[in-house]
């Protein structure tokens, strides 16, 4: 624990601790990044009001936790960046009915190219399956899509594909029209 009594994770030239709402610049500057990465930037839409009110607000949705350099570590970024922050991690729970305790959803986890490979992400999951711990989580889950490169990453922290699972989505047009059947054919009530 540090003096805030934020549980950190000191690994010498960095530390990895739980998010407070004042690192949500960083966090959506890497969630940016993130997105950036994945060429999904179209679908980046929260913005740092969503961000306040879901993950730090009275109800918050998700926990984030955040990678930084160390204070003592002598250490700067490119262009003296006064943002220490080098990664991150989010999650958060969802309810399986079948279960007695919730499920932690690992839904990000990015650090920054020049820091990877570095212990960083290792040590942001280990944050992550430390708070699924404190929840009773039975597992954490995550999907990443095909051409994720840090598949190979997840399988050596010991994560493990399901192969007979698949995700499916729907959005935009087809959620559209699927609501709109729901409203021309309700359901006939006794």
């Amino acid at each position: 624990m540090d003096s805030s009594g934020t549980d950190t994770r000191e690994k010498g030239w960095f530390r990895v601790r739980k998010a407070q709402a004042r690192d949500i610049p960083a966090l959506m500057r890497l969630k940016r990044l993130l997105a950036v990465s994945e060429d999904s930037l179209h679908a980046l839409r929260a913005t740092p009001a969503d961000w306040l009110r879901d993950g730090f607000g009275p109800n918050p949705g998700f926990t984030a936790f955040v990678a930084e350099l160390s204070d003592h570590a002598g250490t700067s970024r490119a262009g003296g960046d006064a943002d220490p922050a080098i990664g991150m991690a989010t999650c958060s729970q969802r309810t399986v009915t079948g279960w007695d305790t919730p499920v932690v959803l690992l839904q990000d986890l990015f650090v920054e190219a020049e820091y990877r490979a570095r212990g960083v992400a290792r040590t942001l999951v280990s944050s992550v399956a430390a708070h699924a711990r404190a929840l009773n989580s039975p597992i954490i889950e995550l999907t990443v899509r095909a051409d994720n490169p840090a598949q190979g990453f997840y399988l050596r922290t010991g994560f493990r594909p399901l192969p007979q699972c698949l995700t499916f989505v729907i959005s935009g047009g087809g959620l559209d029209a699927l609501a709109d059947s729901d409203e021309r054919y309700p359901a006939l009530t006794g």
